[in-house]
């Protein structure tokens, strides 16, 4: 008998067709990574384990074993797909040597010919192609991607996150609508040269002039290169050609590990600017992103569709959506924890006390839409019937996203649909528990967390596919 994962699915399963197809045992080969007994599904994970043996202290938590069992926990919950078990094997790669994502692709691919392959964070979008276009493989990727490589693997890649483009659009459309940015700002663009990354800033410049916005300067970090000191530099100096420029508004789309420079250096030189964030790096401004983002970039807002706990206006806790709660149980049982709301993966521990890890939203969200539009395409699997049941999911729960639901459509290949905005948080050990006994400095653990912002009184907005 199925866990209670599968109520996860009803809804998305609701929305695929109804008629599938029985047939006779597919034989081992007909089909990558399917035969008589098993699906293989290869996720894309840290190689965390590899970071310890290099003497990097992490917590116990982080293993990359613990990081592939969130994705087996939610495929053994779900059970067998007509007949067959969904096996997870791992891919991993070194978060300290960005040579590593190719490698990745070859053990995720070719090493191991699986039916798709997964990944929930972290893994760069400009080494996708090596496995949709390159190795032609399935891969549904929890993050974002931009128009290029969408179009160059077809139906080969689908995503969480808004595509790049589309990204750009709305949040072009939100800051003028919501006058988040003044009419008379002279906006500058602090982007890279990370295809993903530089697909949303080159298309939000386009898109700010559109909506009439001044734009008077882009900078392009080198993201792509390993030395994060080196990149660092770079986007430090950045804060002087933004001046120099005469920028008053500057728009970051680089991820922590590269901006540090900039908001230490703006701080140090009073430059004055008014930050925002546009989500299009790995993680940005999700709750992992949070807690290892530095204290200057507190109050800054984000234009995500990520969410987090945080109640806007307001000190508490969001509850889960019924999906979400699904999720939690689901994932609590097979971790054999009990999780806590806004604690980043691998627990803390603060002042005696452990915050166990919360659950892993984009896992969750991944398996309740693939499994259901797998066992859809029937006893005869292959991956276009796959993509053609996701595709007509057009309103399925997610959790930790998108206003807790999204959707897909024959030209959207990627789930969200919303967007909100939402402000840095500090919290740590030295940070008191707020007058409710329940958060700390709005976070509902003591690290630091995203808190929304209503915008004239509204919380979420639609993303704009078109103008």
């Amino acid at each position: 008998m199925r866990k209670p994962f599968a109520v996860l699915t009803i809804v998305a399963m609701i929305a695929l067709t109804l008629a599938t197809t029985s047939g006779a045992a597919v034989s081992s080969g007909q089909v990558p990574g399917i035969t008589d007994k098993e699906i293989l599904v290869v996720a894309l994970v840290a190689d965390l384990d590899g970071l310890r043996s290099k003497g990097i202290d992490l917590p116990e938590k982080l293993t990359t074993d613990n990081l592939l069992r969130r994705w087996q926990g939610y495929a053994d919950a779900y059970g067998k797909i007509n007949g067959r078990r969904v096996v997870i094997e791992p891919a991993v790669w070194d978060p300290l040597d960005a040579t590593t994502f190719d490698d990745a692709c070859t053990q995720a691919t070719q090493d191991q010919q699986p039916f798709v392959v997964v990944n929930g964070n972290g893994y760069r979008q400009s080494a996708a192609a090596c496995i949709t276009v390159d190795n032609d493989t399935p891969f549904f990727f929890g993050e974002s991607v931009y128009p290029e490589l969408q179009e160059a693997s077809g139906k080969n890649l689908v995503s969480l996150g808004v595509q790049a483009d589309v990204n750009a659009r709305t949040t072009a459309e939100l800051v003028k609508q919501a006058d988040l940015i003044a009419p008379t700002a002279k906006i500058g663009l602090l982007s890279s040269n990370e295809p993903g990354i530089k697909s949303v800033g080159d298309n939000l410049e386009k898109e700010l002039a559109n909506s009439d916005f001044e734009v008077v300067e882009k900078v392009e970090v080198n993201t792509l290169q390993a030395d994060t000191t080196a990149i660092n530099r770079e986007s430090s100096a950045a804060v002087e050609t933004l001046k120099a420029a005469g920028a008053d508004t500057v728009l970051v789309l680089i991820p922590f590990t590269a901006s540090v420079g900039f908001y230490q250096e703006s701080t140090r030189s009073n430059a004055g600017f008014d930050v925002f964030i546009v989500d299009a790096a790995s993680s940005l401004c999700t709750q992992f992103g949070a807690s290892r983002t530095p204290a200057e970039v507190a109050g800054v807002p984000c234009i995500t569709t990520w969410d987090t706990r945080a109640v806007a206006e307001e000190d508490g806790v969001k509850e889960d959506s019924e999906f979400e709660a699904e999720c939690r149980a689901t994932f609590d049982e097979f971790s054999e924890q009990e999780s806590q709301p806004g604690v980043p993966t691998g627990d803390i521990e603060v002042n005696g006390v452990t915050y166990t890890e919360d659950l892993p939203p984009a896992e969750c969200t991944i398996m309740s839409l693939l499994l259901p539009a797998i066992e859809k395409a029937g006893r005869n699997v292959t991956w276009d019937k796959v993509y053609a049941n996701l595709a007509k999911i057009k309103k399925s729960p997610g959790a930790y996203m998108s206003n807790g639901q999204g959707g897909f459509g024959k030209k959207k290949a990627f789930f969200a649909t919303q967007v909100h905005v939402q402000a840095l948080s500090i919290a740590n050990a030295d940070t008191p528990q707020d007058a409710n006994g329940v958060t700390f400095n709005g976070c509902p653990a003591p690290v630091n967390c995203w808190v929304p912002i209503l915008v004239d009184g509204e919380e979420w907005f639609p993303i704009v596919t078109k103008r």
